[in-house]
């Protein structure tokens, strides 16, 4: 019956600590969620704080106002998650209590057995006349022992069910406390949307001035597009010619091996041959999937990946095949993981880009105005690879980062540490 009351109570508490592990670990990955969020939108006032200077509201004005109210939204949406979280915590521990107090019940009760059982044997006679009673003397030290054992282990239970009953109390409680603390955050942060509302409708006015404009916007993103549409197959052009290098390598490599040519010709031109280093830093960049440190030290997604509508105009549509980054004047981009610098392109004084290989993955660095790398170096996660650009009639330095795996595009947002 012992090992019986032993195994139960070993089961229930592992039912009892399991989900609230497993809950504590979303509680701590909301919480960092939601200091990142912070993090982002005390950048993107710092941005506006710049941008504001200039008397008329420019494009990248309202793209920073977006990203700054959509980062609040998130930023309540992982509060509201964060109390879910404790309610569940809460829930979860009031009921262990009601299952400890029964169990407590139960063994005061047994406990209450032992002690009339202790107090009709409470004379040293009375405990040998108990154990002279057995039949045998297998049975008198049977007695003993249960006496003996019956005892410890009650003061153990007692001893053990207590101090866990303080713990689930202490848990909600401090769930509890949590729950007012987050209760209070969500409400700080829904009266500073309310006011990011405010300040977008005003914003709105100036964006109707734009929008008289928005003939000229349309071309001066046409333009842009062009301009990037031009870079990007430079770009192209530039990788295409390292696949074909690393492929022309690696034939001739299996051709000296095989002796035979045709033995080597079955690479295909989108598909880039490694070498074994160059496969092991292929992996290590896959495995940093998520964990990647930013271009830049500090900043915002001002344009995210892919095919969009301008924040300005439904009408204005706009293709990035990477992202935009605002970040601080006089900012320095930085290399996101250790890889070899293949080209550095130069369409303009105010946009030098950098491409450098991580084994067959290719990250892009451009609107540069200064590089400190050349072709063929080496570098380092975030080492510094050149000064950014800043357009000094908007006031916006913007940092344009991609990220392929060979002639694919891929997210960078997908790649970048959250």
């Amino acid at each position: 019956m012992r090992h019986g009351i032993i195994i139960g109570l070993s089961l229930f508490m592992v039912l009892l600590f399991a989900p609230g592990a497993y809950a504590q670990k979303s509680k701590e990955s909301l919480e960092k969620q939601i200091k990142t969020l912070q993090k982002d939108i005390e950048t993107a006032n710092k941005l506006l704080k710049e941008t504001s200077k200039n008397k008329e509201v420019t494009l990248n004005q309202v793209s920073l106002m977006d990203q700054k109210i959509k980062k609040r939204q998130k930023l309540i949406n992982a509060c509201n998650e964060q109390i879910k979280v404790l309610d569940q915590n809460i829930n979860k521990g009031e009921s262990n209590i009601k299952n400890l107090n029964g169990e407590l019940k139960k063994l005061q009760g047994e406990y209450a057995k032992m002690v009339t059982f202790a107090h009709k044997n409470r004379s040293h006679y009375d405990m040998l006349e108990f154990l002279f009673a057995s039949e045998d003397f297998n049975q008198a030290y049977r007695r003993m022992r249960y006496i003996q054992q019956f005892t410890e282990a009650r003061k153990t239970k007692m001893e053990q069910i207590s101090g866990l009953r303080k713990q689930v109390t202490d848990e909600v409680e401090a769930n509890r406390k949590n729950r007012e603390e987050q209760t209070l955050l969500l409400e700080e942060e829904r009266s500073q949307q309310d006011a990011l509302i405010k300040e977008k409708a005003e914003l709105n006015d100036q964006v109707a001035k734009l929008k008289k404009q928005e003939g000229n916007i349309q071309q001066s993103i046409k333009d842009k597009q062009a301009q990037a549409k031009k870079f990007q197959k430079e770009i192209d052009k530039i990788i295409a010619e390292e696949i074909r290098k690393a492929n022309e390598r690696a034939a001739k490599e299996a051709a000296k091996k095989a002796k035979d040519a045709k033995a080597a010709a079955n690479a295909k031109p989108d598909k880039m041959a490694l070498t074994p280093s160059e496969k092991v830093l292929s992996t290590t960049f896959t495995a940093n999937k998520g964990k990647l440190p930013w271009p830049v030290e500090r900043g915002v997604i001002s344009s995210s990946y892919g095919r969009h509508a301008s924040a300005v105009s439904s009408k204005v549509m706009v293709t990035n095949n990477g992202v935009d980054i605002a970040t601080t004047e006089n900012a320095r981009a930085r290399c996101v993981f250790e890889g070899v610098v293949v080209s550095v392109v130069r369409p303009s004084a105010s946009n030098i880009g950098v491409i450098i290989r991580h084994g067959d993955y290719f990250t892009v660095y451009s609107q540069l105005d200064e590089v400190f790398v050349s072709r063929g170096d080496k570098v380092k996660t975030k080492q510094d690879i050149g000064k950014i650009h800043t357009d000094k009639a908007e006031r916006k330095t913007e940092l344009h980062f991609e990220l392929r795996q060979g002639t694919e595009t891929l997210n960078p947002a997908a790649w970048l540490a959250r």
